[in-house]
């Protein structure tokens, strides 16, 4: 996702229980990733402490979304000064000129507004944030609704917080979602690839590996492309999950997880490393010196072993699909919706 920097102010937000936002115009320039948030508006002076706090709040999750880096306020006293205007300001065409240069000297291209109503009859607060641009272009808006008696709770309003950041960005975090779609089913499709590869290539070819050198070769271009792919998933193994849980909620991000124990854990420690070391008894098979008998029961016990190793291996494989189809089936509803 782009990284937006962000000027952030004691502000006045409230977010509930339904909410509505309005289509994203796409940005006008580079500038309108550099963002000011001006005090928000309230319907009453009562609402202000409340406000503050989900203001400090709201700029957490904005932090957190990874779209913005946010400015200490301090550093821009000229823009401050809209503080003492002695009147609430929700629209950029009433911003000061003194404070809109300093906006500009300050390469901030994108102003939020918010704007708080209390709805007495329906005992919720309402919040609407508008992002504008300086040229006064409305580029995202939408309102979110939080009980009143829900207010005082700090988990509750940095949980609505969050969801406002994500509704007003509801395009990118969609995208983000198929980006983390894409790249997840196809790690996940080519490992399962490859260890199916493994299984068929010794179950179908291990007897002729003893006196045939292309199979045993076979054999081992088979592991080294595995193994390809179990290197670049071990070590990306952290970084996949999360990215992955950055945008998708539980239980999807344990259900990832799982997954990939299951691989790297459990297939590879128990199969893929029993099959390589009887890639290498194949090799010893051949340069041993012993007799006829002696190596034919040495053939009979390798065979045996690769055998069930490949049986009980494509039960696993089997069951490695049956977790995996139904996460992935979950996760494109999920970006469909």
């Amino acid at each position: 996702m782009k990284h937006i920097v962000l000027v952030f102010f004691t502000g006045f937000l409230i977010i509930a229980l339904s909410n509505k936002a309005q289509a994203i115009v796409p940005p006008l320039n580079i500038n309108d990733s550099i963002v000011y948030v001006w005090d928000f508006s309230v319907s009453d002076v009562a609402l202000k402490p409340i406000a503050t706090m989900l203001t400090n709040d709201f700029e957490t999750e904005l932090i957190n979304s990874g779209l913005y880096t946010v400015l200490e306020r301090r550093r821009f006293n000229r823009v401050l000064a809209h503080q003492n205007l002695g009147k609430e300001i929700s629209d950029v065409k009433k911003i000061p000129i003194a404070s809109k240069d300093s906006l500009e000297a300050n390469r901030a291209g994108v102003v939020i507004f918010g704007e708080v109503k209390d709805d007495i009859d329906s005992g919720v607060y309402e919040v609407t944030v508008t992002f504008q641009s300086l040229n006064e272009v409305i580029l995202r808006k939408g309102s979110i609704l939080i009980g009143r008696g829900l207010i005082r709770d700090n988990q509750t309003r940095k949980k609505f917080m969050k969801d406002l950041v994500d509704l007003v960005h509801a395009k990118e975090l969609l995208a983000a979602k198929k980006r983390q779609y894409d790249l997840i089913s196809g790690v996940l499709a080519t490992y399962m690839v490859r260890v199916k590869d493994v299984q068929n290539r010794f179950q179908d070819i291990s007897r002729f590996a003893f006196d045939d050198k292309n199979y045993f070769e076979e054999l081992g271009k088979t592991i080294f492309a595995y193994n390809d792919v179990f290197d670049t998933l071990t070590a990306n193994r952290a970084k996949y999950h999360l990215g992955f849980i950055k945008y998708w909620e539980e239980p999807r991000g344990q259900e990832l997880e799982a997954i990939f124990k299951g691989i790297l854990d459990d297939i590879h420690v128990t199969y893929i490393l029993k099959l390589d070391k009887v890639r290498l008894a194949i090799w010893e098979y051949g340069e041993s010196t012993g007799g006829k008998k002696e190596k034919q029961k040495i053939r009979n016990d390798i065979l045996k072993s690769v055998k069930t190793t490949t049986d009980d291996l494509e039960r696993q494989i089997d069951i490695m699909h049956g977790k995996i189809n139904p996460f992935l089936s979950h996760l494109r509803v999920e970006i469909s919706e």
